[in-house]
């Protein structure tokens, strides 16, 4: 990374941070993009060219996960399965985009939790998550992204992904001194959780399938 772009990493970061912890302090609603700009020394100009509105510093890190497993999981090889390119997305990717993370996760989750709007926002972003596990697990499964297959398998790839890093959060302190990061978890439960899913749908037959016996 040459001096440039270590420089605007710098003023994103700087912007991130404060704007958090403004949130904190005041309220996400009651903050604006003018008082995030003066608090990090920036011109408002500035702060528009990294982050167009408050949504985008709160959810920043989220909306990068979710561009990282558009291109690690959807785009992933040919013959690699879902599966096996979660894993390697969170030993690789992940640990990347989290220790990039200027913020406390804690300072982040208490801001998201303290606004029903940001929660609102967070849904829809897990939401467009599952969206890219669903289609991954279709090419699978071979059958289409909205069909129920692939659907409850992205619900268990997200939702089992959000339960390990809320747990994490709040039992990180609990933790010794050098614990890693949750991307170990996830790898450990969720990919062994998903494999027992997959082994389990093998022997279920398809919707259409299973309601036609119920009719017949």
């Amino acid at each position: 990374m040459g001096l440039r772009e270590r420089k605007k990493l710098r003023t994103r970061q700087t912007i991130e941070r404060v704007a958090l912890a403004l949130f904190a302090e005041r309220g996400y609603q009651a903050t604006t993009l003018a008082q995030i700009a003066e608090a990090a020394e920036v011109v408002p100009s500035t702060l528009h060219a990294y982050f167009p509105s408050k949504d985008d510093i709160v959810f920043t890190r989220l909306d990068a996960t979710c561009e990282s497993a558009r291109r690690r999981i959807l785009e992933r090889p040919g013959g690699e399965t879902v599966v096996a390119a979660l894993q390697a997305w969170l030993s690789e990717d992940m640990p990347r985009i989290s220790g990039a993370d200027p913020v406390a996760p804690e300072l982040r989750r208490r801001v998201i939790d303290g606004d029903e709007t940001l929660l609102a926002q967070e849904r829809l972003r897990l939401a467009l998550l599952e969206d890219v596990f669903a289609e991954a697990f279709a090419r699978d499964l071979g059958e289409e992204g909205t069909d129920l297959r692939s659907r409850l398998m992205a619900a268990v790839a997200v939702n089992g992904l959000r339960a390990v890093w809320l747990w994490w959060g709040l039992h990180r302190s609990e933790l010794p001194d050098d614990p890693g990061d949750p991307y170990e978890l996830d790898g450990t439960y969720l990919t062994s959780l998903l494999e027992a899913a997959e082994r389990a749908l093998e022997g279920i037959p398809s919707p259409q399938q299973h309601l036609r016996r119920a009719a017949g």
